[in-house]
């Protein structure tokens, strides 16, 4: 029947890395806004309060969205972004903690130990692939939209110009008093 802990009811029924990517997004999209809209400078500890992994994010990025007409949306993406970034690492350093865990010699004598730790690294690596999933299919969406806007844009000025003349109001109105060439 096995030791005490492995008995049913032991262990809790996991999430997945879900609730983990949710939380992560919140937090990048609460303090991107802080930033972008100027309520916080973009301080190196400001900066520092995004859940970004190993990815870095610099004051000119942040610049950059107060600039853009478009930084509601983008700023949101970039959220989305960072935090994926940071769940997946997590996730990858997850795995590779377990994977050295097997390799200690005391772990690695207990055939149990190394059988629950393979299964739970083959679970952990359908998360990571389902995470990596995710975020490929948000990446093809996103630049599905991001290329129809850009290329109806393009369309748009390819086919209604809008050039502006310069008009000088005193040459015309001086041209009123020249009379019309003889054309015979």
């Amino acid at each position: 029947m096995g030791d005490d802990d492995q008995q049913p009811g032991v262990t809790v029924a996991g999430t997945g890395f879900a609730p983990m990517l949710e939380a992560a997004t919140k937090t990048n999209i609460e303090e991107l806004v802080k930033l972008v809209n100027g309520t916080e400078k973009p301080t190196a500890e400001n900066l520092g309060k995004l859940k970004t992994g190993s990815l870095g994010m610099t004051a000119g990025v942040i610049k950059a969205l107060q600039r853009d007409p478009d930084n509601a949306a983008l700023t949101a993406r970039l959220a989305g972004e960072l935090a994926m970034a940071d769940t997946v690492e997590s996730a990858l350093l997850m795995r590779q903690i377990l994977v050295t865990g097997l390799s200690e010699p005391n772990v690695a004598a207990q055939d149990a130990a190394v059988a629950e730790g393979d299964r739970r690294i083959t679970a952990l690596d359908r998360e990571i692939s389902a995470l990596k999933n995710e975020m490929e299919l948000k990446r093809e969406l996103a630049n599905n939209s991001v290329l129809t806007i850009i290329g109806r844009e393009i369309n748009r000025v390819e086919t209604n110009p809008q050039t502006q003349y310069e008009d000088n109001t005193d040459v015309r109105f001086n041209q009123l008093a020249v009379p019309p060439a003889d054309n015979k």
